[in-house]
């Protein structure tokens, strides 16, 4: 079982009677909905550090997907819905990176 550990935080009255609301609707309790807004925001943050650093170049799509803790694919889905593309690549470049990519996929499969 992984460890956890409580962390706690101060609302403004209006702010925590729209997440009791908000909850209710859910149906689920305040701790349930707040921890997945904020593993939401930590995946979003994460995705967008990894798509930032494969626009730059500096990374390939597969390491990318790796500092995301996501898969290829769905790193490849998010940077298209977000229209991110990596910087111009020669066709030599694109060719490594093409089989590097099939050797990843061989070995997910």
């Amino acid at each position: 079982m992984k460890k956890s550990r409580l962390i706690s935080t101060r609302l403004e009255e209006e702010d925590a009677k729209v997440l009791e609301e908000i909850a209710k609707e859910e149906n689920v309790d305040k701790a349930t909905l707040i921890r997945k807004w904020i593993l939401s925001k930590i995946t979003e943050h994460r995705l967008e550090k990894a798509a930032e650093k494969y626009r730059k170049g500096l990374i390939s799509v597969e390491e990318a997907a790796k500092m995301a803790n996501t898969t290829i694919w769905k790193f490849i889905e998010y940077i298209r819905e977000k229209n991110i593309w990596p910087p111009f690549q020669s066709k030599e470049e694109l060719e490594k990176e093409l089989e590097q990519t099939k050797k990843l996929l061989k070995q997910d499969s």
